[in-house]
């Protein structure tokens, strides 16, 4: 199929999905049900902002502009309300996003902010263990669940018709959070076998450590995710309920909602479940200064379940909100997306010395990553495949991308992007996450302008600047060594690391959870939920979750 057929099938979908602004009907207020109390107003409309100031000629080609209502308000407890109606959409989407992860974990108990989103996942006075996923699997919907560097997000996907039902059990587990000692001791339990089953996978080991090495002597992202051995071993109840003290309440949460429901009503259910939830009083996250990188960090692991080699780079770049991400992110497309990117269409395709290539980019406040994942072919030399790696990153950097390269790289993005954004629940996941980082979720409304506005210059000046050899990571895996094999001399100067020490979390390690909604057994009957509807829309068939 050509990309001109490709893109009209793009567009066409969207246009479907009413997310393009472009003769999309603007999704309008059903009427309330009869019985249901009188909508309140919905708050009013925030306007998208505007492109990054500074940039050069605007590009000869447009974005997709995206048709996704927003609307805001604030509860007098704090929290931060965002709502995005689709009158269309069969199913409504639910999502809380909490101002808490693994940077706010005090040293010594790293894990922890795990250890309470899996007591968070599993429910609270009202809602037996177990019991939340039944009452979400039963009607068709799923959960999802996740911990990141600096947030946690609770998000529950149902039929249009239950958002009641969704609402109060996130209310719920707000409010009366069950941290008991049985819970709390399945969750460690819980904790070490899955750090374990990581480090024990192939490749683990090197993603971890790259990470360690990265952000070395910086606490907040240098620290595992995951919890360190020790940590896991001697945790503490006690932590758990101070870190859910301290960072779980209404005025550090952001709840958002997207899919099929009416903004006035559901604003008075939101008001009915989460007006009388207390604010808790806490401290804002105090950074530390980031130590500077001035020459290059290497590290070898030796890992018993790689059946070949593989080479990790990492750089630490600047935060989501910094002016450069949008360029990095281009300049991760440009070098990693897709077969015909610098890297895959060398290394897998002319040279054949690699099976797979990964370029990422994170998305956190704070220091970011910037990491090039290489799996080898057998065969391959490691010192030969670093050469071409750092030799594209200069090209890159020296020359910068052609026109029809970097028009090639934003349609690529603009499809992931846009596709990220199709179904209710990360429509909701992603609005929450734009009003908890950044203050605004109309902002990503936005977030196409601003990819499309880089130029060649954009990516060739910050490849240049911040993935320059003296503020790189190299991390190599090697399989279990051979008699008389060993992994290559380092030149002097370089920092170099075996397997490792507890680390923090891995970029593309499963550090992200994702619940299967399916019936629980044995699950006890929770207290206060809303009548289940009596009539009932069809669900849209869901896919099967997976454990990231």
């Amino acid at each position: 199929m050509s990309r001109t057929l490709l893109r009209r099938a793009l567009t066409a979908g969207l246009a479907a999905l009413g997310l393009l602004s472009a003769g999309a009907p603007r999704p309008a207020a059903a009427a309330p049900p009869p019985g249901k109390p009188a909508p309140i107003a919905a708050p009013p409309r925030r306007a998208a902002a505007a492109a990054p100031r500074g940039a050069a000629a605007p590009p000869a080609e447009t974005p997709i502009e995206l048709a996704i209502p927003v609307e805001r308000a604030t509860l007098q407890n704090g929290l931060r309300v965002v709502m995005s109606p689709d009158k269309s959409s069969p199913t409504v989407a639910v999502a809380v996003t909490y101002d808490a992860g693994s940077r706010d974990e005090p040293s010594g108990r790293s894990g922890v902010a795990r250890l309470v989103m899996g007591m968070m996942a599993r429910g609270s006075r009202n809602v037996a263990a177990g019991e939340h996923l039944r009452l979400v699997a039963e009607r068709g919907g799923e959960l999802h669940a996740e911990t990141e560097v600096d947030r946690t997000t609770y998000a529950a996907s149902l039929p249009a018709n239950e958002l009641a039902l969704a609402l109060w059990l996130e209310a719920d587990r707000m409010r009366s959070l069950e941290l008991s000692a049985q819970g709390f001791e399945a969750q460690r339990r819980d904790a070490q076998e899955r750090r374990g089953a990581i480090l024990g996978a192939a490749y683990g080991q090197g993603g971890i450590r790259l990470r360690e090495l990265v952000f070395q002597g910086y606490w907040p992202h240098e620290h595992p995710a995951l919890g360190d051995a020790d940590d896991l071993a001697g945790a503490e109840l006690s932590w758990a309920r101070d870190f859910h003290a301290a960072h779980y309440g209404p005025n550090r949460a952001v709840l958002a909602i997207a899919g099929g429901f009416d903004a006035g009503e559901a604003m008075e259910l939101v008001h009915r479940y989460f007006d009388g939830i207390p604010a808790v009083s806490a401290a804002p996250f105090k950074d530390v200064p980031f130590p500077e990188q001035t020459s290059q960090r290497t590290g070898v692991v030796r890992d018993s379940a790689a059946r070949a080699p593989a080479i990790l780079y990492g750089w630490a770049v600047p935060p989501r909100a910094h002016p450069d991400h949008h360029a990095l992110a281009l300049a991760a497309f440009l070098l990693g997306g897709g077969e015909s990117s610098r890297l895959d269409a060398l290394l897998v395709g002319d040279k054949a010395v690699a099976r797979s290539v990964r370029v990422a980019m994170g998305a956190h406040r704070g220091p970011d990553l910037f990491s090039i994942d290489v799996r080898l072919a057998e065969g391959a030399r490691v010192g030969d495949v670093e050469k071409l790696i750092e030799g594209e990153i200069r090209s890159l950097g020296t020359a910068g991308p052609p026109p029809a390269e970097l028009t090639r790289a934003r349609r690529l993005l603009q499809s992931a992007f846009v596709s990220g954004l199709a179904g209710a629940s990360a429509r909701a996941r992603a609005l929450a996450e734009h009003e908890l980082l950044f203050g605004d979720a109309a902002l990503l409304r936005g977030e196409l302008a601003r990819y499309f506005a880089v130029t060649r210059e954009d990516v060739q000046r910050v490849v240049r600047d911040h993935l320059g050899p003296t503020r790189r990571t190299i991390v190599e895996t090697y399989p279990p060594a051979l008699p008389g094999a060993a992994p290559p001399s380092r030149a002097p100067g370089h920092a170099s690391a075996g397997a490792p020490r507890g680390g923090a979390a891995a970029p593309a390690a499963p550090a992200k959870g994702q619940e299967k909604a399916a019936p629980a057994k044995g699950a006890g009957k929770a207290r206060g939920a809303p009548a289940r509807p009596a009539a009932k829309k069809k669900p849209a068939k869901t896919a099967k979750p997976r454990k990231k």
